[in-house]
């Protein structure tokens, strides 16, 4: 008979028009003065709570879904959906939602909640009470950073819970909030489950909370860190492959170099060799010009001697003549 009326309520809730607040209200907590209002149908709530009921080890969560209506001067955001967050990785003191994770919501939403969005994220915190630790800011600030966008914590074994959204750039605890359903639907839900964070909680230190959220904050720190040097690595990859492009082509092209030198070299030792025979001959003609230079230079002196000779005794008897006839005389 209890499913009956849970597929009863699952169906009433959805046929609640999307753009009248809720009339039918439970208020948990205090009055909110904040000019946000959080809504949660009560289906929704109760599937929540049985989800974290056995989550006593590691942190578990899932996405929440709705609408949000702009009225009397609130942003009102108003829960109609949850979605586990199936194949995520839990520590106790962490969760990470995972690529299957977020495909998994997502088709999900298509198939169930179409016409609505992702309002924010729920999240267990075993025995650690409600907070939002460093890694927990960390996620809403780069997951679910949208203005109407907020952060459900449940404590499964201090059975108490707690909201967050975001006023003025920061994110703030919300001090209360309703359970709807609709106008002639009784709501089961009560109070039981505490909203109210207590100074220290049961059966767990301060001191080890102050270590919870000191972890959580280096955890974040670290995730951060890794993704920069993930994008650092990333580049010098990159600088060495082009590195070693340019150095392949620079080696390369010395190749080329080298290779047309040798052919140089060898086109000139081709052409001295060609060159070496006529130098030879060359030479040798020379040689004999200059042989017969010499002997023609060599026997022109000669004859002038030779004529000057013929010239002396020509002369000379003429005189013996000439001699003679002095003597005659």
């Amino acid at each position: 008979m209890a499913k009956k009326i849970k597929r009863n309520n699952k169906k009433i809730i959805n046929d609640i028009p999307d753009d009248i607040l809720p009339q039918n209200i439970v208020n948990f907590g205090e009055h909110v003065v904040e000019n946000k209002n959080i809504y949660i149908a009560q289906s929704v709530y109760k599937d929540i709570h049985k989800f974290t009921k056995d989550k006593t080890e590691n942190e578990s969560g899932g996405v929440l879904v709705g609408n949000v209506i702009e009225e009397f001067g609130k942003t009102n955001i108003i829960i109609r959906g949850f979605i586990e967050a199936k194949y995520c990785e839990g520590t106790p003191t962490t969760l990470k939602f995972t690529h299957e994770t977020w495909e998994y919501i997502h088709g999900e939403i298509g198939k169930k909640y179409p016409k609505y969005k992702i309002l924010g994220w729920i999240h267990t915190h075993p025995d650690f009470g409600i907070f939002l630790s460093e890694y927990d800011k960390f996620i809403q600030e780069n997951f679910f950073k949208e203005e109407n966008q907020i952060a459900y914590v449940v404590d499964p074994i201090q059975k108490i819970e707690g909201f967050y959204f975001w006023m003025n750039g920061k994110i703030e605890r919300c001090k209360g909030f309703f359970v709807f359903d609709k106008v002639g639907t009784e709501i089961t839900v009560s109070d039981k489950v505490e909203t109210e964070e207590p100074d220290v909680p049961v059966g767990f230190p301060k001191l080890a909370k102050i270590l919870i959220g000191v972890l959580g904050g280096a955890v974040a720190i670290l995730l951060v860190l890794c993704l920069n040097l993930n994008g650092t690595i990333s580049n010098l990859q990159n600088q060495i492959e082009t590195l070693v492009t340019y150095t392949n082509q620079s080696f390369s092209y010395m190749s080329m170099q080298v290779n047309s030198l040798y052919e140089e070299i060898d086109d000139l030792k081709t052409r001295v060799k060609a060159l070496e025979p006529e130098e030879t001959t060359d030479q040798e003609e020379t040689g004999e010009d200059t042989s017969s230079e010499t002997d023609a230079s060599t026997d022109a002196p000669n004859s002038d001697n030779n004529t000057q000779d013929s010239g002396a005794n020509t002369e000379s008897v003429p005189e013996e003549g000439s001699e003679e006839t002095n003597d005659n005389e």
